[in-house]
């Protein structure tokens, strides 16, 4: 199973079971209180020797304190365990990629033209509340216009069309509605434009892909539409020319692999 879609699943449980225990904590030590008060019952159906009835009450009242107290310790501690994973620093490493814990190069090992090759990727952390590892031996992450863009290190001739990947954020449109809009103008500048669909790699998102002509060159645009995990959107267009799909379009699949959206501390 991915590993993205391990983490988002543990968020998902931690928030949902730590909401219910808090929720019905009380539930939870009725119940056990009636099931204890259910065997004290029996025992007393049973008989008890006299003289002893008041002390075995107390005793039985001192007991039930104790126990109460334990359980919603217990329960106390289970919901501070779940905060703790969620809202701390270190809580977060465990159920989400935090900014503070990813390693700054590490190896990985594609699959670029039917052929697997290792290769060291270095972190690049943006501001905007993204991480993503970039091959610096062949691309460079530059600024342009306020938008993150990342494009071949060595420069292409004019000869070929535009290479290049480039990451912005929409902040106040979700993936649904900014996935038509962008179909839309793709409609304008491309000779084909397929539906949008969805996907589940390199990550769960939408996708619109479009085509202009059936040349070597024909320019090709992929772009990717994903939550930035509030009310917007991260938009990741890749651009590269039909040659070159199993090249640059195969690397930049391979480095949006490393992608992940992160809480950025304030």
């Amino acid at each position: 199973m991915d590993d993205k879609k391990i983490e988002k699943d543990i968020r998902k449980s931690l928030i949902a079971n730590t909401n219910k225990v808090s929720n019905k904590k009380e539930q939870i030590w009725n119940n056990i209180e009636a099931r204890m008060n259910i065997t004290e019952k029996a025992r007393n159906e049973v008989g008890e020797k006299p003289g002893k009835k008041d002390v075995s009450r107390r005793r039985r009242q001192k007991n039930t304190g104790k126990s109460k107290q334990w359980v919603m310790g217990i329960l106390a501690a289970t919901i501070l365990f779940g905060v703790f994973l969620i809202n701390t620093d270190t809580g977060q490493a465990v159920v989400t990629n935090i900014t503070e814990y990813f390693a700054p190069e590490k190896k990985v090992i594609d699959e670029v033209e039917g052929i697997s090759e290792e290769k060291e990727v270095t972190l690049q952390e943006s501001k905007a509340g993204y991480n993503i590892y970039i091959d610096e031996e062949r691309y460079i992450l530059i600024e342009e216009n306020g938008v993150d863009k990342i494009v071949p290190k060595e420069p292409l001739g004019d000869q070929y069309p535009e290479v290049s990947m480039t990451i912005s954020q929409v902040e106040d449109i979700e993936p649904e509605q900014l996935a038509k809009e962008i179909h839309k103008q793709l409609n304008d500048s491309y000779e084909n434009v397929q539906s949008v669909t969805t996907v589940d790699q390199p990550f769960e998102a939408i996708v619109v892909s479009a085509l202009d002509g059936d040349d070597w060159d024909s320019p090709v645009n992929k772009t990717y539409i994903i939550s930035n995990q509030k009310k917007g959107s991260f938009v990741i267009s890749e651009k590269y020319f039909l040659e070159a799909e199993e090249g640059h379009g195969a690397r930049f699949y391979n480095m949006l692999k490393e992608f992940n959206v992160v809480e950025i501390s304030k």
